[in-house]
């Protein structure tokens, strides 16, 4: 069971006093690898959505689209960045590319995510926290499944029959569904970020429509991104608090060693180290699997941290297996 009041017994918190010097070495934030990082990520998709359109045949369609689903991932993990301020040093560069490179082509907001972030990082696992709010009202992401449960929810989701589920929960990092209402979720929308939003909205959906291809290049981004979101993007997220003890801080975050496959698909630039990420949050992505390895010299991290090895050990550990 996951602890659930708002106060942490004693001993709960890991110290993190030995580990300062090296956490203050790796977060330093890597401005120009981030750069590159994301041009990359638009390059494929552009360059997939061109090759696809000239073939114009269904499995180089599919093909693209598998591609450009994968980049919309790292497109999710780098909306976590940037609302951290781990994607460009600058908190105006970073919130600014952020947006219009970023959570806005997810149709979401740096800004309308991070504060519902933060609360989640003080109070992780606990009524005050909106993603635990949300997994206690979802019977998607309550755990331990049987192996028919789990089949059957992956089932559910592969064709979209509970994506209502997570456009929900979504709803309150959306500019869309804050725009009218900024306080509807209780998290401010401010006025200037409405109208970059509204200039990003037409400018993009106008050269798009205008296009001859908007439906292919609608297509090719939009459902891919239904799709991952709602199957891939969703075990990244039942990974990081679902199933674990919370006994004490090292046991109620899960950090997922990855495979290549899960690099690819679910858990690109070192995500999957969640744990780490909840102890020293100051630490950009891609130094995170280094800090795992420095913390796991740690005689009492190593003894209690939550590791599992890929995700499909995690949907095991969901299933009750180990």
């Amino acid at each position: 069971m996951q602890h659930i009041a708002s106060e942490r017994p004693p001993g709960y918190r890991y110290s993190r006093r030995n580990a300062l010097p090296l956490v203050r070495r790796l977060s330093v934030v890597p401005n120009m690898r981030n750069a590159l990082l994301l041009t990359f990520q638009w390059l494929v998709m552009v360059a997939a959505c061109v090759i696809a359109i000239r073939a114009d045949h269904i499995a180089v369609y599919l093909l693209a689209g598998i591609a450009i689903g994968t980049r919309i991932q790292c497109l999710a993990v780098m909306m976590h960045e940037a609302c951290h301020g781990l994607l460009f040093s600058n908190r105006r560069i970073n919130d600014l590319i952020g947006d219009l490179f970023v959570a806005y082509p997810l149709s979401l907001s740096i800004h309308l995510y991070r504060v519902a972030h933060m609360v989640h990082h003080r109070h992780t696992n606990t009524p005050q926290d909106y993603d635990y709010r949300v997994q206690r009202k979802d019977p998607d992401q309550h755990f331990p499944k049987s192996g028919r449960g789990m089949v059957r929810l992956f089932w559910r989701s592969l064709f979209g029959l509970n994506y209502y589920r997570v456009a929900r929960a979504a709803r309150v990092w959306s500019p869309l569904a804050n725009f009218h209402n900024p306080g509807r979720f209780g998290y401010n929308f401010p006025l200037s970020l409405r109208i970059r939003y509204v200039v990003w909205a037409v400018v993009v959906y106008g050269l798009i429509l205008w296009s001859p291809w908007r439906w292919q290049i609608l297509g090719l981004f939009l459902i891919p991104q239904y799709l991952w979101a709602n199957i891939f993007n969703r075990i990244r997220a039942m990974a990081e608090h679902n199933g674990v003890a919370d006994t004490r801080e090292l046991n109620g975050t899960r950090t997922v060693i990855p495979t290549m496959l899960d690099r690819l698909l679910i858990g690109p630039i070192n995500v999957s180290y969640h744990l780490e990420h909840h102890l020293f949050p100051s630490v950009p992505g891609h130094n995170l699997r280094t800090l795992h390895g420095e913390l796991m010299r740690d005689p009492i991290y190593a003894a209690d941290a939550h590791v599992t090895r890929g995700y499909w050990g995690v949907i095991r550990e969901l299933m009750g297996r180990r």
